[in-house]
């Protein structure tokens, strides 16, 4: 696992144990359960083998890595709340959006062709120390790369705006996004 603190704000890298094998027989049961490809359904509500292990893999990590950053007088549970696919085909990309009032969001990674596009996590704090960050020999960029693998689950606080970069790959680009909030 991996710990990102880049601002006062953590994202973390987790590898969930979880292969290609794996995956592929999640896309299976995803495109069983969801007959055309969007988020206006939520997978959590679904119990086939593969949703089922990856609901109870995203539960207890988020637990086990942001549970621990709420502050003990506050006496409520993560607890998810929805889960969703993202299916980008070649050209498609995701705009910079937050996750409005959820506490924590996160987002597992099914297939992630080669040049697919970063998710890019941008400096919650504004303005504050812009010239510090450098990518492609620009001075003061605002935001934080993620470059996602196949397997793994990025988990952050809902607020943080991010963005998905163009899918540049010939397949398509399949994670599934999630939201946790104290309850």
């Amino acid at each position: 696992m991996i710990k990102h603190e880049w601002w006062a704000t953590p994202v973390w890298e987790v590898d969930t144990g979880f292969d290609g094998k794996f995956n592929a027989s999640l896309i299976k049961e995803i495109n069983l359960i969801q007959s055309s490809p969007g988020n206006e359904f939520n997978v959590w509500e679904y119990d086939t083998p593969c949703v089922s292990a990856l609901r109870q893999k995203t539960i207890d990590l988020v637990n086990e890595v942001a549970a621990p950053e709420i502050p003990s007088y506050i006496k409520k549970k993560l607890t998810i709340t929805r889960g969703w696919v993202n299916f980008h085909k070649t050209g498609e990309s995701l705009a910079t959006h937050g996750h409005g009032n959820t506490t924590i969001a996160c987002s597992y990674y099914v297939k992630v062709p080669s040049n697919s596009g970063d998710l890019l996590m941008y400096d919650p704090r504004g303005g504050v120390n812009w010239g510090w960050e450098i990518e492609g020999g620009i001075v003061g960029i605002k935001h934080i790369r993620v470059k996602p693998k196949e397997g793994s689950l990025v988990i952050f606080p809902g607020f943080l705006l991010h963005s998905v970069e163009t899918n540049r790959s010939a397949m398509p680009r399949i994670s599934l996004a999630s939201n946790f909030i104290l309850s």
